[in-house]
């Protein structure tokens, strides 16, 4: 009877060891296939199922441009699965808007497409006597408004080459101390290298070009020490002043 019952109890720790020997053979199958089917599903659910589709545009940084604008250019695919938008299309596309300088997309999940727009910011104004012009420390004029803006120089300009001249403009305006540049009434430039000041005080810098504006906007800083009616500083190394005041 011992033998039987010694014999039956090997019996079953062999037959639990060739389970065990199959059930760990399969388990490698069994975890490949869930993970199979568990990817799919993460595929199906981000790229095609309408559970995470866009529905909406969330836009922050937008002070002057609309931000309706900015949604309707942006053309972003409600109802497209999220994860699918070509984020940098609708940036490129928003980035054509003249007053952004800059745009980044992110994604919101579960259904939102994030426009964050970095507007330009005006330093200088152009006009040609009839309209104004707001010029950004690119160069670049972005927006015409029908009256002149206050606290922002007014650049006058003519002759050929009006792109570069407001360039040129713009990078010595940049130059000027703030003290300075709040006394400035107008910019005159018929070229890039002609570039004038003209002071509300009735006074005169003559500029020149652009170049070596840093060092201009010092020594001219020095020179108004003397009271005159034209400062000349477009030789920097070489200033001069006319109608000097005593």
């Amino acid at each position: 009877m011992s033998q039987s019952a010694d014999l039956a109890r090997a019996q079953q720790r062999f037959a639990r060891r060739q389970r065990l020997v199959r059930w760990r053979s399969w388990l490698p199958w069994a975890i490949g296939g869930a993970a199979l089917v568990l990817g799919g599903l993460v595929v199906w659910l981000f790229y095609f199922s309408t559970a995470l589709a866009v529905d909406g545009v969330r836009v922050s940084g937008a002070d002057t441009v609309p931000v309706a604008t900015i949604e309707n250019v942006a053309e972003a695919p409600v109802g497209t699965p999220l994860a699918k938008v070509d984020l940098s299309a609708i940036a490129s596309r928003v980035r054509t808007i003249p007053a952004v300088a800059d745009a980044q997309v992110t994604r919101a999940w579960p259904n939102k497409v994030v426009i964050v727009v970095t507007e330009r910011v005006p330093v200088v104004v152009v006009t040609d006597g009839s309209r104004y012009e707001l010029v950004d420390a690119t160069g670049t004029a972005f927006r015409t408004v029908p009256d002149r803006p206050a606290g922002l120089p007014e650049a006058k300009i003519t002759g050929a080459r009006r792109d570069v001249t407001i360039r040129s403009v713009v990078t010595v305006s940049a130059a000027l101390p703030s003290t300075l540049r709040a006394q400035v009434r107008s910019i005159s430039a018929a070229s890039p290298d002609s570039i004038t000041l003209n002071l509300g005080s009735g006074v005169k810098v003559v500029w020149g070009s652009s170049d070596d504006s840093a060092r201009k906007a010092e020594v001219l800083s020095v020179l108004m020490k003397r009271k005159a009616t034209v400062y000349d500083v477009s030789a920097p190394d070489l200033p001069v002043t006319k109608g000097e005041k005593r």
